[in-house]
């Protein structure tokens, strides 16, 4: 089995769901916590075994919200092809709804055929397995963990290793060969102990005897009577269902007198009276039918003379149908006589536009036709036109020349009168030169004496401006600081009287005096600055002035770079000059280039001259311009062909309207005048003789079909009128009424005979009833005697029963005299308690021994082969590093071998190596199930502590074992996610969302 869909109805937080497996061997399901991957798990678990009931854990997943419990799974199943088992709570108790490929549906006995009659515990204990097996691993200790990985290989979970740990603990509780504390030891010997205190107490007891024999004596004759009594209420009882047949036989007897008086009725005919009704219910219809057609042919016939065609018209339907057909034809050759003259006039007009864009004074419509337009004029008006192009463009090219060399004159024309302006005058340099010559020869000390007076002078000036300065500020700030304090008082006085409006504006106002007043107090007096500047200026000069030596060479220096400068000048100017000069000879030799233009110029409007004659032009008319005009005239020539063209076109189309005229006039006598629409009358008269025609065939036809079927109805009519008269004949009945009358004698005869049959059906479906004797008259009166001596055997069983008890009396108070009755009655219990713990223990050791050896047949028989497949896989998620699994003699326990040759108890292993051996021997379990039940594997996280190589390797195995079953697997970890091969369905809390890798 192989499921391809699954669709829930309601489950858990899953509603209305449609997950689609497709055809993939291995599925996989990939969410969060709570995102419904245990819902998924559980849900195939019922709806392939059943739906939770309320009292279990499985019922938290029915809807909350009232929505339909349950959902559907569609399956592949080898041999029956694509199935869907639905099951739904409510319905037939949940059982299972199997819809079939061709159309039938099955119910749970086919389920469980296919599952090989497992239940739910059995598939979740070796088809389906999550953390719970893992996390027992982690619970066991070293010596149990191998006995549990020995039973899971079993049935594939702890239920063997646990039910053989209850049943040795619960035998050890109960007994033990040689111990006192066990339950049945204790009871033993406290039945030791009363048994020697019944033996004495026996021994005082002397009348007790006699009085016991008695007792068991009457007890005999008891027993004797209970058994007479038991044979007597048997008889009674026989006897009594006897009789309850006898009114049976008395109504069996009454029917029987009942059939005999009634007239006999075999010749009746079988259903006689249906089959009268059934006849007569047939001929009245026919009847009528049979009337209402022969009106209608009445009808018909009368209708049939309005339908005769003209037949004149109808002579002539060949000319009128040709006429017809050849209308549309010379309506189209009148409306083209109308538009080709249109047309006609259209192309006058356009060959005049033509013309007129070519010349002012068009020649001759012949002389335009005669223009020669061939190839050899198209291509020497190309060449003259490329000839002309190539003119112009070394036209535009000699013009951009001119217009550089022109520019770059100009220029440098203008760059060397710059550089003579800028250049020195030859006095100017004389000066310059002088004063080099002179400074170079001593220094000047009137100067210096000038500038000491102008420091002393600015030095006095500076002091007073600076007292002035002072006095003002300190005038200001005493005015601002009198103006601050009246409106700090203002404000406060303000917030005194809540004047928050005034208060406001004088707050602005103290602000702003604030901040003047600070901008007043770091205001410099520019007057001030300026005279400390030129007291720098003064100092720094007269340094300068005092110290002769440096102050000559720098202007020594400043003298140098003016008349060198002036040297580099004079020189640009030179190279200016020269370059004038050159762009001079530039401009000569682009103006010889126009003078050769010139003559090409004059040669090409030599070549135009023939060519402009041929077509008509003026000798002015542009080169450039003469293709354009060539393709004017090529058009002017299509058209002027084109109008000759539709001239002819109109002329035979004159012609074939008169020859159609003339037709019509020949066979139907139509005259020119609105021809058209007299040929659509007459053919539109012919279409309705033609419609009578048919109507009349119609009709003829109708009537023929009417006269046949009314000949038929006769003829069925007839045959039902002599089936009538045989069936009165057969019945011997002269009439209708007297055949209706023996049918209700026939009825109640039909009917006693039905009671008579099913009274004898009663009588023999009971052998006491068969059995009876002819006689039976008498079964009443031997009831009635054997129920007398019932009575008397229970009046002696009385008697005897009262003597027991009176016996039992006597012995019960010698009992209650001594200490015997006691000891007995505690004697007697502890035996009968010792006896039912016993039965206890032999129950628990009966059935721990049936254990223990289904262990050694598994041991002996199924491991060797289960244990060879447990190696492969075990070898396989390790990698190598385990080679071998051994099963130790007389031990339940696993020894793995690894690949240097040491050897490990399964209680030896790490935690993640005991899992992956309890999943290998789960595999190899699957696997040999597989021969018989190919059931799908779920595995919920098998794999949270494998490492990345050993989960990889996991994987691996489970697309193999996919290729014989499928395998679906549900996962939190990422990372196996990504390393699974097949489709992954990704779950949210909130239902499916995405799907990687393929659409499902």
């Amino acid at each position: 089995m192989k499921i391809r869909e699954l669709k829930i109805y309601g489950y858990g937080q899953f509603i209305n769901r449609h997950i689609v497996l497709h055809n993939a061997p291995a599925s996989l399901f990939y969410g969060q916590n709570e995102a419904g991957k245990s819902t998924i798990m559980s849900f195939i678990h019922s709806i392939l075994f059943g739906l939770p009931q309320k009292q279990q854990t499985d019922s938290k997943y029915e809807p909350k919200e009232g929505q339909v419990f349950g959902g559907a799974i569609v399956a592949e199943v080898s041999g029956t092809g694509i199935v869907k088992i639905e099951r739904v709570r409510g319905r037939s108790g949940g059982e299972a709804r199997i819809d079939l490929p061709d159309g039938q549906t099955a119910g749970e006995a086919l389920l469980r055929e296919w599952t090989g009659g497992m239940d739910k515990a059995f598939f979740q204990s070796v088809f389906s397995f999550d953390l719970h097996g893992l996390q027992q691993i982690e619970r066991l200790n070293e010596e149990e963990i191998g006995k549990f990985l020995y039973v899971t290989s079993m049935v594939g979970t702890d239920a063997i290793y646990k039910l053989e740990q209850r049943l040795g603990k619960e035998q050890d509780r109960l007994f033990k060969p040689n111990g006192k504390k066990p339950a049945l030891n204790e009871k033993l010997g406290k039945v030791k102990k009363t048994a020697d205190a019944v033996k004495a107490a026996a021994q005082a007891a002397s009348e007790y005897h006699p009085l016991m024999m008695q007792k068991e004596e009457a007890e005999r004759e008891v027993f004797q009577l209970e058994l007479n009594v038991s044979e007597g209420r048997k008889k009674q009882s026989y006897l009594s269902r006897a009789v309850s047949y006898l009114p049976l036989l008395r109504e069996q007897e009454a029917l029987t007198q009942e059939l005999e008086a009634l007239p006999d009725t075999k010749c009746f005919p079988a259903e006689g009276m249906n089959r009268l009704e059934k006849l007569l219910t047939e001929m009245e219809p026919l009847k009528a039918q049979t009337g209402r057609m022969k009106e209608q042919i009445r009808q018909l016939m009368a209708k049939a003379e309005a339908f005769k065609p003209d037949g004149n018209i109808l002579e002539k339907e060949a000319h009128i149908v040709e006429l017809k057909e050849q209308s549309g034809t010379y309506q189209a050759l009148i409306n083209d006589r109308s538009a080709l003259t249109s047309a006609i006039e259209a192309l006058d007009e356009e060959l005049a536009v033509l013309a007129g864009r070519v010349y002012e004074q068009p020649p001759r419509q012949e002389e335009l036709s005669r223009i020669d337009t061939t190839i050899k004029m198209k291509t020497t008006i190309a060449e003259l036109t490329e000839e002309a192009k190539t003119l112009f463009m070394q036209k535009n090219q000699l013009d951009e020349q001119f217009d550089r060399a022109k520019e770059a004159l100009d220029i440098s024309e203008i760059r060397y009168a710059s550089l003579l302006e800028k250049a020195m005058n030859p006095d100017e340099r004389t000066a310059l030169e002088q004063e080099l010559s002179n400074l170079e020869k001593g220094d000047n000390h009137q100067q210096t004496g000038q500038l000491k007076k102008e420091l002393e002078s600015v030095e006095r000036d500076l002091e007073n401006q600076r007292k002035r300065s002072e006095n003002s500020k300190k005038r200001s700030s005493a005015s601002l600081m009198f103006v601050l304090l009246i409106a700090a008082a203002g404000c406060i006085w303000s917030v005194i009287q809540q004047q928050w409006v005034l208060g406001g504006l004088l707050f602005t106002g103290l602000a702003a005096g604030v901040l003047f007043f600070r901008s007043l107090q770091t205001a410099r007096d520019p007057l001030l600055e300026h005279l400390r500047r030129r007291k720098r200026d003064l100092e720094q000069e007269l340094q300068e002035q005092t110290n002769p030596s440096t102050t000559v060479l720098q202007r020594l220096e400043e003298l140098k770079g003016i008349l060198w400068k002036d040297e580099q000048i004079k020189q640009m100017a030179e190279l200016e000059r020269l370059r004038t000069e050159q762009e001079t000879r530039t401009c000569d030799r682009v103006i010889a280039k126009y003078e050769e233009w010139e003559n090409e110029r004059f040669k090409l409007n030599h070549k135009l001259k023939p060519v402009l004659k041929a077509l008509f032009l003026p000798e002015t008319a542009s080169a450039s311009s003469l293709a354009e005009t060539l393709a004017i005239i090529e058009k002017y020539k299509e058209k002027e062909l084109e109008k000759q063209k539709r001239e002819d076109q109109n002329r035979l189309n004159v012609t074939d309207a008169l020859q159609f005229e003339q037709k019509a006039a020949s066979t139907l006598n139509l005259t020119r005048d609105d021809l058209p629409k007299k040929i659509d009358d007459l053919y539109s008269a012919l279409i309705q003789e033609k419609e009578k025609a048919r109507k009349l065939e119609d009709l003829d036809l109708r009537i023929n079909e009417l006269s046949a079927e009314c000949e038929e109805r006769l003829l069925l009519l007839n045959s039902k009128t002599e089936d009538y008269r045989k069936l009165l004949e057969m019945a011997a009945a002269p009439g209708e009424e007297t055949f209706r009358s023996m049918a209700v004698q026939h009825g109640k005869r039909e009917e006693i005979i039905k009671q008579l049959s099913w009274t004898a059906r009663q009588l023999q479906t009971s052998h006491i009833a068969q059995a009876l004797p002819e006689d039976w008259t008498k079964l009443e009166d031997d009831l009635a005697r054997v129920t007398l001596d019932v009575e008397a055997l229970e009046k002696q069983l009385k008697s005897r029963q009262e003597q027991v008890s009176i016996l039992q009396a006597k012995l019960e108070a010698l009992e209650a005299d001594g200490s015997y009755s006691d000891h007995l009655h505690r004697h007697e219990l502890q035996k009968e308690d010792a006896r039912r713990t016993a039965r206890e223990w032999v129950v628990q050791t009966v059935a721990r021994d049936f254990l223990l050896r289904t262990i050694d047949y598994h041991r002996t028989v199924r491991m060797p082969k289960l244990l060879e497949k447990t190696i492969q896989f075990f070898t396989r998620i390790t990698d190598g590093r385990y080679v071998n699994v051994y099963l130790p003699d007389q031990e339940q326990t696993f020894i793995a071998e690894r690949a240097d040759g040491q050897r490990f108890k399964a209680g030896e292993l790490s935690q993640a190596t005991s899992e992956q051996l309890y999943l290998s021997l789960r595999l190899a379990l699957i696997s040999s199930l597989n021969e018989s039940l190919n059931m799908p594997v779920l595995i919920d996280d098998g794999f949270v502590h494998f490492d990345a190589k050993r989960t990889e390797k996991m994987l691996g195995i489970l697309q193999d074992i996919s290729a014989e079953q499928q395998v679906l697997m549900f996962t939190c970890q990422t990372h196996i996610a990504n390393q699974f091969a097949g489709p992954v369905t990704a779950l949210e809390r909130q239902g499916i969302v995405s799907v990687r890798k393929e659409t499902v």
